[in-house]
């Protein structure tokens, strides 16, 4: 409770808080996670963070996020985060996004297939003082494997070579989608 010297925080200061806090997000998400910024992921997230919901293998601090950075960048090309929604009310910010690469790397023991894709996750952020210090996700990583190793990239020449006259008669050449 605030005594009556203690000024209250007027409300175009507390809207111009979540719109900053929004803008942040959007950054962290769409600029420096693909990008794999590590310098600038530092500088908009807090030193204490906790991701509630870190990659398997991964602490949930910011260490642990700059870890899973660079082994998505590793895995990953071309990643792209389209921003679907975006709300945020006071401390917290909630985001909607499609998350697009090329696997171009091992992820979870599955080797580069050159597939891209495309999948949607929901991101829930609390921040202090401007800073990102907590996460929550809600992402489909089975879907995620499955659908890399569902198609596997064939090269054009073991498909030629199987549709020639004198290949195995039955024998099946999985073909990327």
């Amino acid at each position: 409770m605030r005594s009556n010297h203690e000024a209250e925080p007027s409300v175009g200061a507390a809207h111009e808080a979540t719109a900053t806090n929004k803008a942040t997000a959007i950054a962290v998400h769409t600029q420096a996670i693909p990008g794999n910024h590590a310098q600038a992921l530092a500088a908009l997230v807090a030193a204490d963070f906790h991701n509630h919901d870190p990659a398997p293998g991964s602490s949930g601090g910011l260490e642990g996020l700059v870890a899973t950075m660079h082994w998505f960048s590793d895995a990953f090309s071309d990643q792209h985060v389209e921003v679907l929604h975006a709300v945020a009310e006071g401390d917290l910010v909630a985001l909607h996004v499609a998350f697009s690469a090329r696997h171009t790397g091992y992820f979870r023991g599955l080797a580069p297939t050159g597939r891209h894709f495309t999948v949607r996750e929901m991101h829930m952020l609390r921040f202090v003082d401007g800073r990102e210090a907590e996460h929550w996700a809600v992402r489909d990583d089975a879907w995620l494997v499955r659908e890399l190793s569902e198609h596997p990239v064939v090269p054009t020449s073991a498909v030629l070579a199987a549709t020639q006259p004198g290949a195995a008669v039955g024998t099946a050449v999985p073909v990327a989608v």
